[in-house]
């Protein structure tokens, strides 16, 4: 089941925190980092049409295709065509071929994302809303390469296709945390509101689309989810080998107790603390 903001944010706070690019990495973080500050202008018309930094726009256009302005943020299909791969058949509106930004705004709004409803980005939200944009299908797995491969928090564990996780996989990608960080030492204004932390959770941060995606995987867990919908609730779990043009394969981790009143926090704290070698802090 779907954690909230509520339960990730003390854990993402002490994440961002501690986790340092790999020395390796550096010069090709900082690369990346100068390709989507020379597209900025194209993100930002998104921002100014869902609210989503950016920023984070950006480093999630670079897991899903490479940075390229041909494919679906989505999942990285072809915009000649709607989307066939997890989550299938978007956008719903409009006939393709679909320009980048059509298809962007599709999917940062689609259920369950609705990012165009998050009043604040802090970066615990941030880092929140990029992992739950993967899905949920590492759940309790270990740190999402999803955000932290690249990073001193990501030592291997990934989906290497449609439901098969092998812990013993790396994957190659850069984590969105990684091209932050390098984002924010490349640009000043990335830094200056990267500098926006919320350590304590507030009452209203869960909105109606992250109750939404719980509710879709409460539903799963009960068998009586479409398939349509609850694929788009986990896609990490139904990651596609690389394709020419697109990027690598999906993945995402989040070990997590999920809060459902003091006992049940109790009983998924303990279970995850036994089954995970990366404790955190939940609320």
């Amino acid at each position: 089941m779907a954690p909230t903001p509520e339960q990730t944010k003390a854990g993402y706070h002490n994440l961002w925190n501690a986790a340092q690019v790999n020395p390796n990495k550096v010069f090709s973080a900082k690369a990346i980092a100068k390709k989507i500050i020379a597209n900025q202008r194209r993100y930002e018309a998104i921002e100014a049409k869902t609210g989503v930094p950016w920023f984070m726009i950006g480093p999630i256009h670079m897991r899903e295709s490479s940075m390229s302005f041909t494919r679906h943020l989505h999942c990285g299909d072809p915009l000649t065509a709607r989307t066939v791969h997890v989550p299938k058949g978007r956008p719903v509106n409009g006939n393709p071929p679909f320009t980048f930004e059509e298809s962007a705004v599709d999917a940062l709004t689609m259920p369950p994302h609705g990012l165009d409803k998050v009043k604040e980005w802090s970066v615990e939200r941030i880092l929140f809303e990029t992992e739950k944009y993967n899905g949920w299908g590492y759940l309790g797995k270990g740190n999402s390469p999803y955000i932290w491969s690249w990073t001193s928090l990501y030592h291997g564990g990934k989906y290497v296709a449609d439901h098969v996780y092998r812990a013993a996989a790396v994957d190659p990608q850069p984590g969105c945390a990684a091209m932050l960080k390098a984002l924010a030492d490349a640009c000043p204004e990335v830094a200056e509101r990267l500098k926006y932390r919320q350590p304590t959770p507030r009452k209203d941060v869960v909105d109606f689309a992250v109750k939404q995606a719980t509710e879709v995987d409460r539903k799963r867990a009960a068998g009586g989810a479409a398939a349509s919908t609850a694929g788009a609730a986990t896609k990490a779990a139904t990651e596609k080998p690389a394709e020419a043009g697109a990027a690598f394969a999906h993945s995402y981790v989040l070990p997590l107790a999920i809060l459902l009143g003091a006992a049940v926090m109790v009983v998924a704290v303990v279970q995850i603390m036994r089954k995970s070698s990366y404790i955190r802090k939940v609320w």
